[in-house]
């Protein structure tokens, strides 16, 4: 994975400590090779917090490094996507925003920093509620991110841009809502991305909307049916049971 090159800087591993008790120097690379192998292993407890630390160490010694900036806010968005706490998620998708808008600022042509800044100002948009977010401009913010994500990289993390916009348009309340232009998004990932099971869930949500049950039915079979990308695997929310759920309300007795 390409990060700073060329200098060492003052990081410090936690766990790199060598035979006297000292810390070892890390490059920049060693540091955002750890923050890859802690979101790997995100579940683990303490994991994203480890890359937090590590991160945060690394972009404090290097200002301009956008390798950091935009792992961190990934990190953070991932802490916020679990913290039960709706205070506590509104925070950390506070600094979620910080880091990503500083990595887009950084690297506008990259796509990292938008795609990241879109879904953790998402999240942070859910703690204060759709209509909120609208008064405060927050949600023009995902659209405007995601939008340029889309734009950039169509295809980064498995189709990942499309499923937000897709998914934008089909949660703003009425008369925002703009049900085609989900359904255009989602229909995009799911010809690009057939493993993407999230975008299948939520293209049946889309279609249902729209009255077309025989195509939502067909979507849900096919979450169920269908391998998830490995890529995939851990997507929130986890698309089968929602597939199940919704089956099971719309299509009683189908």
């Amino acid at each position: 994975m390409a990060g700073a090159v060329g200098l060492l800087v003052g990081v410090w591993a936690l766990s790199a400590v060598g035979a006297t008790g000292a810390p070892t120097p890390q490059t920049p690379d060693a540091v955002i090779a750890r923050m890859d192998q802690l979101w790997a292993g995100r579940d683990d407890s303490g994991a994203m917090q480890e890359a937090v630390t590590a991160g945060t160490e690394l972009a404090n010694a290097d200002p301009n490094n956008y390798e950091a900036e935009w792992r961190l806010a990934r990190a953070y968005w991932w802490l916020a996507e679990t913290q039960p706490s709706r205070v506590g998620r509104k925070a950390l998708a506070v600094k979620a925003m910080e880091w990503a808008d500083r990595a887009r600022g950084q690297r506008p042509d990259r796509v990292e920093g938008h795609y990241f800044m879109a879904i953790s100002v998402g999240e942070y948009a859910a703690t204060i509620g759709a209509m909120q977010a609208i008064v405060d401009g927050v949600a023009g913010k995902v659209e405007s991110t995601a939008l340029r994500a889309n734009e950039i990289d169509p295809d980064y993390a498995v189709g990942a841009p499309g499923v937000i916009l897709g998914r934008y348009y089909f949660m703003l309340p009425w008369p925002k809502r703009d049900l085609a232009r989900s359904r255009h998004y989602l229909e995009n990932v799911v010809n690009r991305h057939p493993g993407k099971l999230i975008a299948r869930q939520f293209l049946a949500e889309t279609y249902y909307a729209l009255g077309d049950r025989d195509r939502a039915h067909a979507q849900l079979l096919l979450v169920l049916s269908t391998p998830p990308a490995p890529e995939t695997e851990r997507d929130l929310p986890s698309p089968k049971p929602l597939a199940e759920a919704s089956l099971r309300e719309w299509f009683a007795g189908h």
